[in-house]
């Protein structure tokens, strides 16, 4: 299939679609950090606050998966 599409002249256009999804991946993985530590302080400085989302969000997770 790698042949046909070379031959076909998809190679250039695969490799540029490789590259950018390559940055895609990195930036996802940098963005995730990021927001992990804002989380991480968040819940250090207002544990009460977390918890009760937390709560909620299981609450609504949980009626959700009930309903099917």
């Amino acid at each position: 299939m790698i042949d046909r599409m070379q031959d076909a002249g998809f190679a250039d256009q695969a490799e540029e679609f490789k590259a950018q999804a390559a940055e895609y991946a990195e930036l996802a993985r940098v963005r995730f950090a990021e927001s992990s530590e804002l989380v991480k302080e968040y819940v250090h400085k207002q544990p009460a606050r977390a918890l009760g989302i937390a709560l909620g969000l299981g609450v609504v997770l949980g009626w959700l998966i009930k309903r099917r």
